[in-house]
């Protein structure tokens, strides 16, 4: 038997809805929709109206921009606890982006109108709004700044190291070639990358898992030319 999801509890565990008032957040809870999205299947895709915004309960979503090819550029994930949706939502037009499950994931959607009515009530909810979208924005910038400004070594020796580690071991959390779209390589640039990285003694590297065996060289492949 599934347990129903408490929505009040998912909110109150998000950077946006975690310090408002609990009655006005209970209120916004009362109106999530909860949607369970099997991995590999889409919550929309570019071109679909944008009607809300998704709060991730639990799983993981990729946002991606299609090709006609069929490649993507993938531009972030979101986990357990962050939102995502809202810059269409707030524009009123087309999402310019897929959104696709990269595990079975469960989701609340909360509709554009019913968000609307929450700002009018709290102007709290307003700057926390306004800030999510800054930190988005910041992020976007460090992405495009890398890509433009740093060599393909340099973008992942930053990324392996951002990754959270036990002891000296960390791992790729999603595919490698997801991760490779994410920094702008190629699936063969990146074998390549880990290939040398590992000769040189710096990591080790067994399927999705990397042990960082010399974190202090690695920290010197981030300013290395």
């Amino acid at each position: 038997m599934t347990c129903k999801l408490n929505v009040d509890a998912l909110l109150a565990h998000t950077p946006i809805f975690g310090d408002l008032n609990v009655a006005r957040r209970v209120r916004i809870a009362q109106t999530g929709r909860e949607l369970q999205v099997a991995k590999h299947r889409f919550v929309f895709r570019r071109g679909d109206t944008a009607g809300g915004l998704y709060v991730v309960a639990s799983g993981h979503i990729k946002l991606s921009i299609p090709s006609p090819g069929g490649n993507e550029k993938v531009l972030e994930f979101f986990g357990p606890g962050q939102l995502f949706g809202e810059s269409g939502m707030f524009l009123e037009r087309p999402y310019m982006v897929d959104a696709q499950a990269l595990e079975d994931s469960v989701l609340v959607c909360i509709a554009r109108d019913d968000i609307y009515a929450a700002l009018e009530r709290d102007p709290v909810l307003s700057r926390y709004m306004l800030m999510n979208l800054a930190r988005r924005m910041d992020a976007l910038v460090e992405d495009i700044e890398a890509v433009n400004l740093q060599s393909a070594s340099q973008r992942l020796a930053c990324f392996l190291l951002r990754q959270p580690r036990d002891g000296a071991c960390t791992r790729f959390p999603y595919s490698k070639g997801i991760v490779a779209s994410k920094l702008g390589l190629s699936p063969e640039t990146l074998s390549r990358l880990l290939h040398q990285l590992s000769s040189a003694g710096l990591i080790s590297v067994h399927g999705r898992m990397v042990t960082i065996h010399q974190p202090e060289a690695l920290r010197l492949q981030q300013v290395a030319s």
